[in-house]
């Protein structure tokens, strides 16, 4: 992507203001250890104003975790399988301000499960990085900071929620980080991460406050990936309405909805609906009425950024049945249009002897390939032309254009 002199220069000036400040040199501490069917155990000090990331980092077959406690307290502060490279595993302790003494715990992911008697362990580098600490520059809707991300360290950048608001945050890189996202509450626990949510490798966080307070955006690479980001908060919006996962439609009927990705966590946007035919419907079928054209298209003008996805649904349609076994899958139709909006003609008039199967029968809305946006989806009675591709055409015209 590329700026206007003007448009880059505001750019820069922005992530200058709202960038955290950069930290200190840091301290680097390695210890070189070996469980031996126990855990180890090591003492250690943050500093005030400070933050240590620790790392446990294999040298044989092990497989570490780590767990760290307060010196004085005993309370857990941080625990961790593999957030690490790998199998290895990695906490992030802050030193507040007054600092705090910690106990690092280090033990095989194998010692939950192993019997009396029975050995587990091997060696391990425990590596302690203590940088300064840098405040959380403030983020707002609309706001695009750019950054640098070092391998194991994290960028974190506050916002200030109503109860009720949405947030959406992207974070996009086109070197070698491979962007993830934590979304903390007002305490400092991780409520929602994302990893791949995004185009390819860039990562894409959806939220609504249930809560009104200052939550911590932190940007951070993907098993320790490292390099620059390009972080965007999207302009507010309302959050969708729910949407029931069953609905209902009849003949000359139009239903709108919106679909996000399916694979998308905590996703306040369906990746799929399923639609059940009216009694009027299934009436119509009975009295031998069973030629019926299922058309999904895209909303057209919807907003599109490929940032956030959205507004650029290719339709997917499904019809099966909903079985005591789970969804079956009988027919479906990407670009019967001709375009990539749907169009499948379909005879249910073999079902007319077969009234529970009428009652079982679901047409299923989806993005093709992951897709996502607002669609429009209608059933009229007939038999529409169905456009086909001739695949082995094509394939025949670009071997003779060789």
């Amino acid at each position: 992507m590329r700026f206007g002199f003007n448009k880059a220069a505001l750019l820069i000036g922005a992530a200058a203001i709202m960038m955290p400040a950069a930290a200190a040199a840091q301290e680097v501490q390695t210890v070189q250890g070996e469980i031996n069917s126990a855990p180890r155990t090591f003492n250690a000090s943050v500093p005030a104003n400070s933050v240590m990331v620790i790392d446990v980092l294999s040298t044989s077959d092990l497989d570490p975790v780590v767990a760290v406690t307060n010196a004085a307290t005993g309370e857990m502060i941080a625990e961790n399988d593999d957030g690490g490279e790998g199998f290895n595993s990695r906490v992030r302790i802050p030193g507040g301000e007054r600092g705090v003494n910690i106990v690092i715990e280090v033990n095989s992911f194998d010692a939950a499960f192993a019997m009396e008697g029975e050995q587990f362990g091997g060696t391990f580098d425990l590596v302690m990085t203590t940088s300064e600490f840098s405040a959380p520059g403030p983020i707002t809707y609309g706001s695009t900071v750019m950054g640098t991300v070092p391998s194991g360290e994290s960028v974190e950048y506050t916002f200030a929620a109503r109860a009720g608001d949405m947030i959406e945050v992207a974070m996009l890189s086109e070197g070698e980080l491979d962007p993830y996202l934590e979304l903390r509450d007002p305490s400092g626990e991780a409520i929602m991460y994302d990893d791949d949510g995004g185009e390819g490798l860039n990562s894409l966080l959806r939220y609504t406050f249930g809560e009104a307070g200052t939550y911590t955006v932190a940007a951070m690479g993907f098993a320790a990936s490292a390099g620059e980001y390009t972080l965007r908060v999207r302009e507010r919006r309302e959050a969708p309405d729910p949407q029931l996962p069953l609905q209902v439609i009849g003949f000359n009927d139009t239903a709108t909805g919106e679909l996000g990705v399916p694979w998308e966590e905590n996703a306040m946007l369906p990746g799929t609906i399923d639609y059940m035919l009216s009694e009027d419907a299934k009436r119509a079928i009975r009295r031998g009425n069973g030629h019926i054209t299922i058309r999904m298209n895209a909303v057209e003008g919807a907003e599109y950024d490929p940032a956030f996805g959205g507004g650029a649904i290719d339709p997917f349609i499904e019809v099966g049945f909903e079985t005591p076994l789970g969804w079956a899958s009988v027919l479906s139709d990407d670009d019967g249009s001709g375009t990539l909006d749907s169009l499948l003609p379909i005879d249910l008039s073999v079902l007319d002897d077969h009234p529970g199967m009428l009652d079982m029968l679901r047409i299923r809305v989806q993005g093709f390939g992951g897709s996502s946006g607002a669609y429009t989806l209608t059933i009229t009675e007939g038999l529409a032309e169905r456009f086909t591709f001739d695949v082995e055409g094509d394939a025949a015209a670009e071997a003779l254009d060789w």
